[in-house]
């Protein structure tokens, strides 16, 4: 079981720590089929699965598509400072990971922190957040499966990343490349993606 970690600001007020309850229970927060004590061919199911939260499709996605701008609001996207915003983003992650008792999380690079058009400065955020993450992790439990750079997002990637016919564009991927797999090699990751 994980420690269910709340920082500064609990964003998921009044939900504990989700359990098994079987197929009787009623409760929509509640785990159905999914016990993680049961025995399935000579395994539990914990062992069995590595369920993992995607931080950008839990957190991430605002809602917004061709036809309209975001319609998702979310209480720890307020601030103006980048870092300080990725350290809110992140309180709200690891509360949703360990009430939600899922054991790991995934990320790409700009899911972390919102990045700019500075390399150095992107990274320098990066690090930043590694730190705070390796914070939650070892008060919570939580490991984290895999990292990436998201190198397909940006406008800059439209001709590809490492196809780019743009050597700049090249050099930055690459640089992106480098300071996600630092991060993920900091956090434990168990892959990379």
């Amino acid at each position: 079981m994980t420690r269910t970690v709340i920082g500064e600001k609990e964003f998921f007020k009044g939900i504990t720590q989700i359990q098994f309850e079987g197929l009787e229970s009623d409760n929509p927060l509640a785990f159905r089929w999914y016990d993680p004590n049961k025995v399935v061919a000579g395994k539990t199911m914990k062992e069995h699965f590595k369920f993992a939260c995607a931080y950008w499709h839990s957190f991430n996605g605002n809602g917004s598509d061709p036809f309209g701008g975001a319609t998702h609001v979310f209480p720890w996207d307020e601030k103006k400072d980048a870092v300080e915003r990725a350290r809110d983003k992140m309180d709200a992650a690891f509360e949703f990971i360990t009430k939600m008792q899922l054991p790991y999380y995934c990320f790409h690079d700009v899911d972390i922190v919102d990045y700019g058009d500075d390399i150095a400065e992107n990274e320098r955020r990066l690090q930043a957040l590694v730190e705070y993450a390796k914070e939650k992790q070892a008060s919570s439990g939580v490991k984290l499966l895999w990292g990436t750079a998201n190198l397909f997002s940006h406008k800059r990637y439209m001709n590809g990343a490492s196809t780019n016919p743009d050597f700049h564009v090249l050099a930055h991927g690459a640089a992106q490349v480098k300071a996600a797999l630092d991060a993920t090699i900091a956090l434990g990751g168990e892959n990379y993606v």
